[in-house]
């Protein structure tokens, strides 16, 4: 099954493709401009967002969290929240998404599928990125999209190797850079998939509601199965839809953490309830990446 921008990896084909095609990059969707985007999301239709993709699927709503409340420096997680797009038919949707430091201080990172995909209809429209979301509220102020830069062999093939997505953003309405107010992590594109890791997200599926930022920890493994070819993968981790592009860090004793990749999906199948699987910031992310840092 696949739901709205959360896609379960049973359903895609175990063959990929054999390499990765040239990133695509779209500009905003025509007609749009920033402030009616910002005008547009609303606290009521943020929360809306939220409800409606929750109803969906409560199937997990008997698991046990595995991704609990941050509880560290409200600071230091400042450049993780919500995005909000609406998808092709209309739909209000959300996922997770994080700033990354940039040369034009207005990147986050995300999931391909947040910002591109088929089952829906194809490109997610207004998107708008709140970081720190709170229940509606945008402590850090809101940031309209204003590029989109995501890769064929996502949009094409929906290649979970490349479920990754930088988004360029236009400032607040009081002019900053999103960088520039909430901090930001460095990239970092040759990371291996095993290492201690911290991923964060907003999930709103039972037994979580989506108003608060969740973080899953520890030993990162390697994926061990074709759909995700060079991907890692984080148990115990139940976090659920909402959580889809939010960063995986690498964590370093004594350094600061680096993003490494994003929330790519829960595998199905025996076995896989308590994994979340992340797609690998690659060659072809920092192509995307570098793109976008100098729109």
């Amino acid at each position: 099954m696949i739901t709205a921008l959360s896609v379960t990896v049973a359903a895609l084909a175990a063959t990929l493709a054999p390499a990765l095609p040239a990133p695509v990059s779209s500009p905003a969707p025509v007609g749009e401009d920033a402030e009616s985007v910002r005008a547009y999301w609303t606290a009521e239709r943020m929360r809306e967002a939220v409800a409606a993709t929750g109803a969906r699927d409560r199937t997990l709503g008997d698991e046990p969290p595995a991704g609990v409340p941050w509880v560290g420096d409200a600071a230091d997680v400042a450049h993780v929240g919500r995005l909000f797009m609406v998808l092709p038919a209309g739909q209000k949707a959300t996922c997770t998404a994080a700033v990354v430091t940039s040369a034009n201080r207005d990147v986050v990172a995300t999931a391909g599928h947040c910002v591109h995909l088929a089952a829906v209809g194809g490109a997610m429209k207004s998107l708008l990125f709140v970081p720190g979301y709170d229940n509606g509220k945008a402590p850090y102020g809101s940031y309209p999209s204003r590029a989109v830069g995501v890769a064929a062999a996502w949009t094409r093939d929906e290649d979970h190797a490349a479920d990754f997505a930088f988004v360029t953003l236009a400032t607040d309405d009081r002019g900053r850079h999103v960088q520039d107010v909430t901090g930001s992590r460095r990239a970092v594109f040759t990371a291996r998939p095993a290492g201690r890791r911290l991923a964060l997200g907003y999930p709103f599926l039972p037994p979580y509601d989506g108003k608060a930022l969740q973080y899953c920890a520890g030993n990162a493994t390697p994926v061990k199965d074709d759909r995700l070819a060079g991907g890692s993968q984080l148990r115990p981790c139940r976090m659920t839809n909402g959580a889809s592009g939010g960063p995986w860090y690498d964590r370093r004793a004594g350094r600061k953490d680096v993003q490494v990749g994003v929330t790519s999906a829960r595998p199905g199948g025996p076995g896989s309830k308590d994994v979340a699987w992340g797609a690998m910031f690659n060659s072809t992310a920092k192509a995307l990446f570098q793109a976008q840092q100098l729109r």
